[in-house]
């Protein structure tokens, strides 16, 4: 019998598995694994690369925990890549920690935004602990709508390319004593595709880099109360997994603000920073 539906994104969990670094972190993970063999195994600690295939074996034996805890070590060399965090993200939904799993969804899908196995993932976790999913306005979809599609890099590679070949055109048509007519349609387009691009990254970099985003990671329901205190009375409440803005800190609490605007204050320990 076909599984469709959730169980269909139930399933790629149970069997996508851990992904592949990219090439560049293979090699600095190679380079950590020579040192090692350099200065000797016995007098230095396990290297990125001896750690990050270690989890994986761990991950295929079933040992979710403590493959979570290696991959954790991976990223604490310096080391990231949304394929890392993808793998993080597995290990800690098989675990049965469904808010970590979610967080590190998030932190890949900043990095790969249109992975397939990471969207039905991420969507699969979300529907488990009913988290609201903060869906960008149909007006934000139109004017930026690249904003949610592609990762800041490659954003800024092609609002670069955009304008390096925009300058082209323009240059070309000003010596071009004919002052063809196909040259303006050109740089048309291209200044139309720069436009685009341009302010998808700068939404992006508002969303991602400017603004102080977390994840609840406790499980259930946590209050959000009117005031930093345990005794405050509770505005709302909000779901494992649910992504939010911090706008402030207090004594060990955290304000929150959803993205429907509502604000309430949370224990600091709830929530995790993206």
């Amino acid at each position: 019998m076909k599984l469709g539906g959730w169980h269909g994104a139930a399933r790629r969990i149970l069997h996508t598995g851990w992904k592949p670094v990219p090439p560049v972190l293979s090699a600095l993970l190679v380079l950590a694994t020579l040192g090692e063999a350099v200065y000797g195994a016995d007098s230095t600690p396990a290297s990125p690369q001896t750690t990050f295939f270690h989890a994986n074996a761990l991950y295929k034996d079933g040992q979710y925990a403590a493959a979570a805890r290696e991959y954790e070590e991976v990223l604490r060399s310096g080391l990231e890549s949304g394929p890392l965090y993808f793998n993080l993200g597995n290990a800690y939904f098989k675990a049965g920690e469904t808010g970590q799993a979610i967080l590190n969804y998030e932190r890949a899908r900043r990095l790969m935004p249109r992975d397939p196995d990471l969207e039905a993932n991420r969507t699969y976790a979300l529907s488990l602990t009913g988290a609201d999913a903060c869906v960008a306005a149909l007006w934000q979809r139109v004017v930026f709508p690249l904003a949610d599609r592609m990762a800041t890099r490659r954003l800024v590679w092609i609002a670069s390319s955009m304008y390096t070949l925009l300058l082209l055109a323009l240059t070309a048509y000003r010596l071009w004593s004919r002052r063809p007519r196909w040259l303006i349609y050109v740089a048309t387009t291209l200044g139309t595709f720069l436009i685009v691009a341009t302010m998808s990254l700068a939404r992006q970099v508002l969303a991602d880099d400017w603004q102080h985003r977390a994840v609840v990671v406790t499980p259930g329901d946590t209050p959000a109360r009117f005031e930093p205190a345990d005794n405050g009375t509770v505005h709302f409440v909000v779901k494992e997994g649910t992504s939010v803005r911090i706008l402030d800190t207090r004594q060990g609490w955290v304000q929150v603000a959803r993205c429907d605007g509502r604000r309430g204050w949370m224990p600091g320990t709830s929530v995790e920073d993206l």
